[in-house]
């Protein structure tokens, strides 16, 4: 992920090349016209808002590798490649009860 200063910079840069005409002007309003302080607030509301943009991909990204990830467990499971979670739980109650046995029996 890029850095916070990264942000600022590609914020900046975008302020002073081809600002968001409306996030601008609320911006300033709520500056009460001030440009300094009106810009900085404009800097600042596009940094959070690519940071939250960043997240929100990030999130996106992982769901569909998790999704990838469970059709291809799916996938293999049905093709008896591997078992499935139920199968391999089964065994290990299976394998507990009798190692049980064998313990109380001796």
């Amino acid at each position: 992920m890029q850095s916070d200063e990264q942000l600022y910079e590609l914020s900046a840069k975008e302020l002073a090349e081809s600002p968001r005409q409306g996030l601008l002007i609320k911006c300033m309003a709520k500056s009460e016209g001030d440009e300094n302080k009106g810009k900085a607030l404009y800097i600042e509301t596009r940094v959070e808002e690519m940071k939250e943009e960043i997240r929100e991909g990030i999130q996106r990204k992982e769901a569909e590798e998790k999704e990838i990830l469970k059709k291809a467990m799916q996938e293999a499971v049905a093709k008896g490649e591997v078992m499935s979670t139920y199968t391999i739980a089964f065994y290990a109650v299976v394998g507990f009860g009798v190692f049980l046995l064998f313990f109380l029996l001796n």
